[in-house]
């Protein structure tokens, strides 16, 4: 994201990590059939297979392959950091025969948000969103966690079963709608086994979006640990709003 006035390097999160792979992915695929084409995320996977540095200048997602069918595109590619490669993303997309939405920035391989680049805001054109997005990185730099895991969290409570999230203007789309990543960041943290002693790494997650969250109600997060092993945890966490499933996550654990 390019500033006027960048805000200070923040913390990279399974929010950010999850958002940047949709948005890499599906920009991916948008040079293929269009810009303006709406591209539905129906599922979306991350494998980590070395523990990304938190505290590093920038995470790149790079797509690798990309394929379009009939109604149904694909695209996967790598995670990289700094110095190496440490995992890599997969996503599955709907291509609606009909629709456009609007042009996104950073999908112009000719516009000026590239890597590196800085452009100015003008504060008349953020919409709520933007401005309760920005007012939220400042906010996380004290307590540890990246600016969308510092989101999430502080409208997370812990409820009968599982998770209770209460979404923020902050954490929709351009459809007003709950991100993505968002999503696959609340049910890996939902997921993650409660052990102190040998915390546990998040290194394999794949969500399945069965239909799209809204903001006006609260999701709650449901776990089912479905195999322990002596070093990994396999979980599925299941995302309900209005007592509708609106998501399933299958998720690995090492410890």
């Amino acid at each position: 994201m390019g500033f006027a006035d960048r805000p200070a390097p923040q913390r990279l999160g399974l929010v950010e990590m999850a958002m940047l792979a949709d948005l890499t992915l599906g920009g991916a695929l948008r040079q293929e059939v269009g810009r303006t084409r709406p591209l539905p995320t129906l599922s979306l996977t991350l494998d980590l297979a070395a523990p990304h540095d938190a505290d590093s200048a920038s995470v790149t997602a790079e797509a690798r392959e990309t394929a379009v069918g009939d109604g149904v595109a694909t695209a996967a590619g790598s995670l990289r950091g700094p110095r190496a490669v440490f995992g890599h993303c997969a996503a599955t997309f709907a291509v609606p025969s009909r629709g456009r939405q609007d042009e996104l920035p950073w999908d112009d391989p000719d516009g000026a948000h590239r890597p590196g680049s800085s452009v100015p805001l003008d504060p008349g054109s953020l919409s709520d969103a933007d401005q309760s997005l920005l007012r939220s990185v400042p906010a996380a730099e004290d307590t540890g966690l990246s600016w969308g895991d510092h989101l999430v969290t502080e409208a997370t409570v812990t409820g009968p079963g599982g998770l209770v999230l209460t979404p923020t203007a902050a954490m929709t789309n351009r459809a007003g709608a709950v991100q993505g990543g968002v999503l696959f960041a609340l049910a890996a943290h939902c997921g993650a086994p409660r052990d102190d002693s040998f915390p546990p790494r998040l290194v394999s997650g794949t969500m399945r979006f069965l239909a799209g969250t809204g903001a006006a109600a609260p999701v709650r997060a449901e776990p089912l640990v479905e195999q322990v092993t002596r070093r990994s945890v396999f979980t599925q966490v299941r995302l309900l709003q209005d007592e509708g499933v609106r998501a399933v996550a299958g998720l690995v654990y090492r410890r």
